[in-house]
């Protein structure tokens, strides 16, 4: 199965960041399906022949006197089928089909070197909602709609551009495009083969499982499958039709500690197919995990703060490299009329070409092609980027230098290719990572890793050091808050939780100060935080020194009475018991 994240993984992104995708927006009254467990699109040449046609007919004859006619137009289709099933303790919220298809367009005027994008005071592109009927007039009667929309868009943004242009000094503007050599591929079309009656069951099952925990204030289940079929199509030649399905199960629980702090932790399945989640006892036990350790985490003292060696272990350190080196390892140009360039976390990394970055036993790689690792799916598979280019393996690290960056076909000063890494909606597309390997040659055993971890906290004269297996969706600094967070006693390895810490600020370069890495591989796949979907592979690492502070913040109090489902237990007791 060939992917590419035009189509069915935006959709899910949109969706586990609480926010409404553009096709929802666009589409807002779901169409409901047949309740049938096989749901297969189209397979014709309605749509792409319809992108074609116009295509042709707006570079001949798309103009207005006396300025320009687009250099380059692409059209960018989603023809999608999608589920959502929503339950709480074991009552459905939610359960719906929806069957949608939008197009998206890209026009360009000017020419590669200067062009009506990469400017801040000015926007391009425009989607429209296509018909799910294969009416090849009424499909092209949208597409022609948005072409004509973003077309006087674009020629008004060329303009103000040029304008302010000329009153400004500008050193090394890179080009606004580069050229690619044509796709022509066309994938037999998506199907979707899903089961609703038994998932809501499934559902219901699942989210139930928290009456066992009435400390557990809020929890839900989220289930999600789809399948699209992506389309891209642009005046260089490019005819691509690619397939692709995708799962997604998401449990998601919160409570607060004695004080109001609130704590909420998650847990996520992905697949290319709901039949290819774990069993439902699996998941179960995985539910109780999940409920046990947030509430020990309520109950743990809070730290006052700490600095000294910092283990990120299994989950956090892919979460740590997600946050410092996501988005820098993405070539990003800085639009005209930006007024100074940004700088620190989630900036780009291009200055820093050439230099070390992490120590010199350190390797990166982007490669997007990887569908697995250790039998775990990487939701940054696909094969074409949202530009319709081939996927290309990236080596940004070697021997701790950074080397590249990941490419759209968007150039920066430096770089001026796509590799095959510009990903999103639409017009929306820039350079992003998609599965992301991160490899120490130095890398040692679990258990040597903590011993160095331990020998460096009793260097210090540290009682113990701090451990962190999880972190929080979001931070101030730019590195999330600990989730989970022991102190590991120099002693005798003794592990004793902590919670409501906060990381001092931290640097891109702290990364240079990673004193020990394991040489077992975790996988972090991320639906949020990046913008797009990816996946980040990486072993366990030891900081040679963090800071990390009390988190200094106003609290709720805890609801005045006991959830029904405490009250529930409390009237199981006999009398005497009370």
């Amino acid at each position: 199965m060939r992917k590419t994240t035009t189509s069915v993984w935006i959709g899910v992104l949109a969706l586990g960041a609480g926010t409404l995708a553009l096709a929802q927006s666009l589409n807002p009254e779901p169409r409901t399906l047949n309740p049938l467990s096989t749901d297969a699109l189209p397979d014709n040449d309605v749509i792409m022949r319809a992108l074609a046609d116009e295509l042709t007919r707006s570079m001949s004859d798309l103009t207005l006197e006396g300025l320009e006619r687009p250099y380059f137009i692409q059209y960018t289709t989603e023809d999608r089928v999608e589920y959502t099933i929503s339950a709480s303790y074991a009552a459905l919220s939610e359960s719906q089909s929806e069957r949608n298809r939008v197009g998206y367009t890209q026009v360009r005027v000017g020419n590669p070197e200067l062009d009506n994008t990469n400017f801040l005071r000015g926007r391009g592109g425009a989607a429209a909602r296509l018909p799910i009927e294969d009416d090849e007039l009424a499909i092209r009667q949208a597409i022609w709609r948005a072409t004509d929309n973003d077309y006087k868009q674009a020629v008004e943004a060329l303009t103000r551009k040029q304008a302010y242009l000329k009153d400004k000094h500008i050193e090394d503007r890179p080009s606004d495009f580069s050229p690619s050599s044509p796709v022509l591929e066309i994938e037999p079309s998506a199907e979707l083969v899903f089961d609703r009656a038994a998932w809501e069951v499934r559902a219901k099952e699942l989210s139930g499982r928290f009456s066992r925990f009435p400390e557990i204030q809020d929890s839900s289940v989220h289930m999600w499958a789809a399948a699209a079929n992506g389309f891209v199509a642009n005046s260089e030649g490019t005819r691509l039709r690619d397939a692709d399905t995708g799962a997604m199960l998401t449990i998601q629980a919160e409570l607060q500690a004695p004080e109001g702090m609130k704590l909420s932790d998650s847990l996520t399945y992905y697949a290319p197919r709901a039949d290819q989640f774990p069993s439902q006892e699996q998941m179960l036990g995985d539910f109780d995990a999940l409920a046990t350790r947030l509430i020990d985490a309520s109950r743990a003292p809070v730290l006052e703060s700490y600095t000294g060696p910092v283990l990120f272990a299994g989950q956090a350190a892919g979460q740590m490299f997600a946050a410092l080196l996501g988005r820098g390892l993405a070539g990003q140009p800085d639009p005209v009329g930006t007024p100074r360039r940004p700088s620190g976390i989630g900036s780009s990394l291009e200055p820093k070409l050439g230099l070390r970055i992490l120590p010199r036993s350190y390797q990166i790689y982007d490669d997007p092609r990887v569908a697995s690792f250790a039998e775990q799916f990487l939701i940054g598979h696909y094969d074409y980027d949202d530009e319709g280019v081939a996927a290309q393996r990236v080596d940004l690290v070697e021997n701790g230098v950074l080397k590249d960056l990941v490419m759209s076909r968007s150039p920066t000063q430096k770089r001026t290719r796509s590799n095959g890494h510009g990903r999103g909606r639409g017009p929306a597309v820039s350079a992003a990572v998609a599965n992301l390997f991160i490899v120490d040659a130095q890398g040692v055993g679990e258990d040597e890793l903590k011993k160095e971890f331990l020998d460096a906290c009793k260097e210090e004269g540290l009682e113990f050091g701090l451990k962190v297996t999880a972190l929080k969706g979001s931070g101030r600094s730019g590195l999330p808050d600990p989730l989970y967070a022991f102190k590991v006693y120099v002693a005798d390895g003794r592990e004793e939780l902590v919670r409501g810490i906060e990381f001092g600020q931290v640097q891109v370069r702290v990364l240079r100060r990673i004193l020990a890495s394991g040489n077992q591989a975790y996988v972090y796949n991320a639906t949020s935080g990046l913008g797009v979907p990816a996946a980040i592979v990486a072993p366990s690492v030891v900081f040679e020194e963090l800071e990390v502070s009390k988190i200094i913040q106003e609290f709720d109090k805890p609801p005045l009475l006991p959830s029904p489902l405490a009250r529930k237990g409390s009237d199981s007791k006999s009398p005497t018991d009370r």
